[in-house]
Parts: structure tokens; C-alpha cells; sequence
């Protein structure tokens, strides 16, 4: 009990550590996972069972709305051309929320209904694989919000100037479109063209933006149509619709590697200098990625952000919005433009794999501390997302995850790639990342933990089953203790043991230990260990005395641990002078010491279980066999010791069953 007590005690200063290390990033960013997290947690708790049509593949949506402006409408119609993926298809399922109403679906439709948040379509002939089917859906109605907080949105910003988007993660684009929803299914292409009153706000034109490239603005009685191509696949929440009163400025990226293409920002007039000035950094930044994920996904379109005024950002193919572009915005804009790599480009392959697109953008954040400032930057951002709650990264509960365990796709998978960096190498763990970024099985396409997991595998040549098992699909972190026995002759014990256990976690946690020996003489030396079991010791011969020991120094694994003096050294592997034999060994309710024991009373038999606990202390005596009783002993592993005059002797391991 006085160890548990201990435990929890340390966890919880832990934990105010945390919170300490968290605030440290920056408030804007912070604030966006606090709203992102809502938002989720609010829908998936209602959808838990959301899925689209498993027998289509949407090969491409022309989408062709008006969008109201004076109060919220949405109207128009939607081409979806998709590819049957079983024989004799019949019928249809596309997802569109009941606060909109079908008009009318074209041929090949015979019949149609709409059932909550879907429409069900009887097709008039069946079709089979190879066949490429268009329905047109004409729909209209007033968008409602998923908990108050996503989909067709409206606002205002500034002297009462409107502002209309579309927040669509995680499956939202069926509220303001027909369509197949989910990650599950990217589109080849989506066209898009948005008609909005033909007019000027406060001297400035109503402007709608949307994904890849403007190709035309076609004005027509009081109305202007803006037409947006995106010949990349994409998923359906990605695809974006925003409108106000725009001041449009554009910077041009040309990569080492040939690659140039235009970036837009589309922001509020009055924030058009701090805009400017937010984003002057982001061809470096576009060029950094390229070097370490491969070129940007969509460089024969463009890459564009455009300003809300509220919400925090959302990653949508090549044109992310954003609260704003300011320079304190600086690290939401770096998460959002690596998203294009991962979560647009390369998408999970559902939402129990979320950390591929959250943990990367947030580990991109790291690594781009790095490039400016070093591997002292890279640690500096990494301290901030040591996570210290519960839950498996993998989110084994769709309808409960987002609710309990909010940022773990974030914080923790971030320190996940971390993790592997640092049992990788860096050659290893960035040929691998670049590797997994340009794998064709992968780009404009969907991946598992277990794709990026098998990667990481050939890249490195690791078996890393364990890893992924004990870091993505197991929780918590390892508990260590660490004691060390400075011997003759530079010799050098050091001992390893885990002891989380006793809070419920995983016993063991299979990982390299980097240590630090600092030397009396002056300098030092790392060496890695590795660390298997419960308890662990390790021996050395060195050139020198060490003064003091840095456990883990750069913080390459998610843990806690403590400098313990009272963990028994020396005691793995029998020792000393004495011949003392034990048996049984392993034993059920008792166990047998034999051997040359002195005729001092001093002489003694001491017992620690695996967390270094003295449990039984044994007056040897003068007795040369001895009985002990080990009933009351929990199964596992112990140690014992044979002391004479407080010296150490003997030492070896006992398995109690």
C-alpha cells in the first residue's frame, strides 16, 4: 500500500507537470484542439454507427449550389459518378441530412426516399463492376449545425460583414451536400461552383472559395458563379465552401526539386498587413516538408488558406481555413499545411486510426522547432505533448473516444513517432517517413496503423509488433526505478525495474534506455540498455568512476522514473563467496537454502520481490539447511541475498508459482 500510495502520488505531480509543459504551447493552438475536440466528441457520440454505401465507389462529384447570404440556404444540384463494387447493383445509399429535401434524383433513378440522414435509391436496371453510373440529386432546405458547432455555418466579422463556411471533419459534408460521407471513399475529382449574390460589402466583393483551382467567374442577373476544378482525390469532409467579403493576396512557391505553383490567402481587409506578415514564412516551411515527407501532394494546383474570424482550423485540401494568419497563428498554420502530406493526401483509413493524420501534423510541428532552432527546439516542443491519461491511442470505442480521451490523437501520437525516432534512428525513422509519405499503395489514398507499422518495419529492418502493441494499442507508460553499484575496478552495476504494474498499467514495456554516466574525472558517456523485463540489471566495465547517473536524458521515451537507492544490485545472478544452493526452484509453498554459512549470527537471508520490496528478512544462524515458508508469497519473480556481516555474499533469482 505504501508503495501505491507513492505511485499515485507521483503520478499526480506528474500530471501537474504536465499541465505545466502543456501551457507552454502556444494559446492559439491549444484553444483549436479544445474546439476540435468538442466538435468531435459531440458528433461521434451521436454517429457511432456511421458508415457510407460499402457497395459504390464515387469516382467524382460535380457540385453546383447557391449558398444563401441574408439568412442560411443551400441549394442546387450534384452529379455523383460512381463504379458498383458488387454484381446486380440495384440500389443506392448516398447521405444527406434531413433538414434538406430532395427534389428530384435523374435517371438511372426509378424511385428514391430520404431515411434520417440518407437517401435511399432504387435504380431502374441493375449495374455491375466496370460500369461508370451519374445520378444527379437536386436538393435545397436551411442547413442545421451538428451540435450547434459544425457543418454549413454563418457568422460575421468586423462592422457586421458576413462570413459562411463549411466545418465538415469528421463526416459533415452531408450536411450541406449529397454525397457518400466518411474517409473511407475519396473522390478522383470534385467540381465546384458556388453562385452568390454579385455584390460589394463595405467596398469590398462578395468572393467564394473552395478547393483547387478558380477557373472561371461567370456573372448572370445579379448573380456571380465562381468555378473551382480539383483534379486530386479527395475525401468528402475536405471539400470546402467559403464566402465574405474577401481581400485576396498570393506568394509563389518555387521548389528546389522544380516543382512551383501560386499560394492564396483570402483574408479580412482590416487584418490584411499581420496576414502578410503571418505567412511570409510558409514557402520555407513548404520547402522544409518537401524535403522530409517528398514534394507537396497538389503542386500542380496551389496551396491556399483562408480566414474565418472564429473557429480554430481546418485542413482542407489545398486550401485550409483558419481563424487567422497572424504570426502568433504561426504553429496552427505549419499543423494545418503538414495535414496536406497527412490527412488530406494520405488519409486513415477510419477514425480509429486518427492519430496518422493528427499525431503526424503534430509531430511535424516538432520537427519544424528543429529546423530552426535545433534538436534543443525539437525536445523543447516535444516536452509539450508528453500525455499522461489513460486510453489506447488506436480508438477502440468510436462512440465514447472523443469524449474521454480528447487529445490523445494528438499529443500522444506525436510522442508515438517520437518514440520510434528514437528506437529507429534517425536514418532509419526518416527514410521510413519518407518512404510511408510516397508509398503508392498510400498517396491520395487510405492507410492503417498496421500499413505505417509494416513501413517502419522495412525501413528499419525492427520487428516492431511490440512496440505498437505496448505504445498504440496498450495505455499508459512505464513507472521506473533505477538504483547502481560503482564496483572495483571501474566495474559498473546498474539495475532497471518497472513497477507500474501496481497502478493497473502494462507490466512491461519493451524499450532501449538511453543512460547518461557522468564521470568523477570530468565527461561522460551514453549507453543505451535494453529493458524486457520487470526487472533488469546491467553490468559494465568502464575507464573511469561515475559520479551520477541521467536516466533517459533527451526524454526518448513517455515515462516517469525515480532514482530509488534502496533497489537491490547485484542480486540477478548468484554471487560472491559462498556456495549456497536453493531448491525448489521455481516453488510452490517452500524453498530450501543449503551451503557453507558461516557460524556468525551476523549471517542472514533477505528477499525482494521484483519491485526491489524486502519482504522477508532470515536469521541464518548457524543452521546449514533452512526451511523457508512461502505460502503468503504472491507468484512471480524474487530475489534473495546472503549477507554476512552486512556484506553481501550470495545472491541469486527464486520464481514463486
Amino acid at each position: 500500500m505504501k508503495r501505491y500510495n507513492k505511485l499515485i502520488l507521483a503520478s499526480f505531480l506528474v500530471l501537474i507537470i504536465f499541465q505545466i509543459v502543456y501551457s507552454q504551447k502556444s494559446e492559439a493552438l491549444l484553444n483549436h484542439y479544445k474546439l476540435e475536440f468538442q466538435s468531435f466528441k459531440e458528433f461521434v457520440i451521436q454517429n457511432a454507427t456511421f458508415k457510407g454505401d460499402t457497395n459504390i465507389d464515387v469516382k467524382f462529384y460535380q457540385i453546383d449550389i447557391e449558398i444563401g447570404i441574408a439568412s442560411p440556404f443551400v441549394g442546387g444540384s450534384v452529379v455523383c459518378r460512381f463504379e458498383p463494387l458488387v454484381s446486380g447493383l440495384n440500389s443506392l445509399r448516398l447521405n444527406l441530412n434531413s433538414s434538406l429535401t430532395v427534389d428530384s434524383i435523374s435517371q438511372p433513378c426509378e424511385s428514391f426516399y430520404q431515411a434520417n440522414s440518407d437517401i435511399v435509391i432504387i435504380l431502374e436496371n441493375s449495374f455491375n463492376p466496370g460500369d461508370l453510373v451519374d445520378i444527379v440529386v437536386w436538393y435545397h432546405g436551411i442547413p442545421v449545425l451538428a451540435g450547434g458547432y459544425k457543418g454549413l455555418r454563418y457568422e460575421h466579422h468586423d462592422e457586421n460583414e458576413p462570413i459562411i463556411a463549411t466545418l465538415s471533419t469528421p463526416y459533415l459534408a452531408h450536411y450541406w451536400y449529397p454525397c457518400k460521407d466518411g474517409p473511407e471513399d475519396k473522390a478522383d475529382s470534385v467540381y465546384m461552383d458556388i453562385t452568390i449574390p454579385d455584390t460589394i460589402i463595405n467596398g469590398i466583393e462578395l468572393t467564394a472559395i473552395s478547393n483547387g483551382m478558380l477557373e472561371n467567374i461567370l456573372t448572370s442577373n445579379g448573380t456571380k458563379t465562381f468555378q473551382w476544378r480539383h483534379r486530386y482525390p479527395v475525401v468528402t469532409y475536405y471539400v470546402m465552401a467559403a464566402i465574405s467579403n474577401y481581400v485576396h493576396f498570393q506568394d509563389y512557391f518555387n521548389g528546389t526539386s522544380g516543382e512551383a505553383f501560386p499560394l492564396d490567402y483570402y483574408v479580412f481587409n482590416d487584418d490584411l498587413v499581420p496576414s502578410q506578415q503571418g505567412v511570409e514564412d510558409m514557402p520555407e516551411v513548404i520547402q522544409y516538408f518537401s524535403d522530409v515527407f517528398g514534394i507537396y501532394p497538389f503542386s500542380n494546383e496551389r496551396y491556399g488558406m483562408t480566414q474565418l474570424g472564429f473557429y480554430g482550423a481546418i485542413e482542407n485540401q489545398t486550401n485550409t481555413i483558419t481563424n487567422n494568419m497572424y504570426p502568433s497563428w504561426f504553429d496552427v498554420s505549419v499543423h494545418e499545411l503538414a495535414h496536406q502530406w497527412f490527412g488530406d493526401m494520405i488519409t486513415c483509413a477510419d477514425w480509429h486510426h486518427a492519430w496518422l493524420n493528427e499525431g503526424f501534423a503534430t509531430y511535424a510541428e516538432a520537427l519544424w522547432a528543429e529546423h530552426l532552432n535545433g534538436f534543443s527546439g525539437y525536445k523543447t516542443n516535444m516536452a509539450t505533448n508528453q500525455y499522461w491519461q489513460g486510453g489506447t491511442l488506436y480508438l477502440q470505442n468510436a462512440q465514447d473516444t472523443f469524449n474521454i480521451f480528447q487529445s490523445i490523437i494528438y499529443m500522444k501520437g506525436a510522442f508515438v513517432l517520437h518514440m520510434l525516432r528514437g528506437v529507429a534512428g534517425d536514418e532509419d525513422f526518416f527514410a521510413g517517413l519518407t518512404e510511408y509519405a510516397g508509398n503508392p499503395e498510400f498517396v491520395y489514398q487510405n492507410a492503417t496503423t498496421e500499413d505505417f507499422r509494416d513501413v517502419m518495419q522495412s525501413a528499419s529492418g525492427l520487428d516492431l509488433t511490440t512496440f505498437f502493441d505496448q505504445w498504440v494499442y496498450d495505455s499508459y507508460y512505464p513507472y521506473y526505478e533505477y538504483n547502481y553499484l560503482q564496483g572495483n575496478n571501474n566495474s559498473f552495476y546498474f539495475v532497471i525495474s518497472q513497477v507500474q504494474e501496481s497502478l493497473g498499467y502494462r507490466p512491461v514495456f519493451e524499450m532501449p534506455v538511453r543512460l547518461r554516466l557522468n564521470y568523477t574525472g570530468g565527461g561522460d558517456t551514453t549507453i543505451t540498455v535494453w529493458n524486457n523485463t520487470q526487472f533488469q540489471e546491467y553490468a559494465f566495465q568502464l575507464t573511469d568512476q561515475v559520479s551520477d547517473v541521467e536516466f533517459d536524458p533527451d526524454l526518448w521515451i513517455l515515462r516517469h522514473e525515480e532514482y530509488n537507492p534502496d533497489l537491490p544490485v547485484l542480486i540477478s545472478e548468484q554471487t560472491g563467496n559462498l556456495s549456497v544452493h536453493v531448491f525448489p526452484n521455481p516453488a510452490k509453498d517452500r524453498i530450501y537454502f543449503t551451503g557453507e554459512f558461516s557460524g556468525n549470527l551476523d549471517s542472514e537471508i533477505l528477499i525482494y520481490d521484483s519491485y526491489g520490496n524486502l519482504v522477508h528478512h532470515y536469521i541464518a544462524g548457524k543452521k546449514p539447511l533452512m526451511q523457508l515458508s512461502i505460502e503468503q508469497y504472491v507468484p512471480g519473480i524474487y530475489f534473495y541475498q546472503v549477507r554476512v556481516a552486512g556484506q553481501t555474499d550470495a545472491g541469486g533469482k527464486l520464481i514463486v508459482q
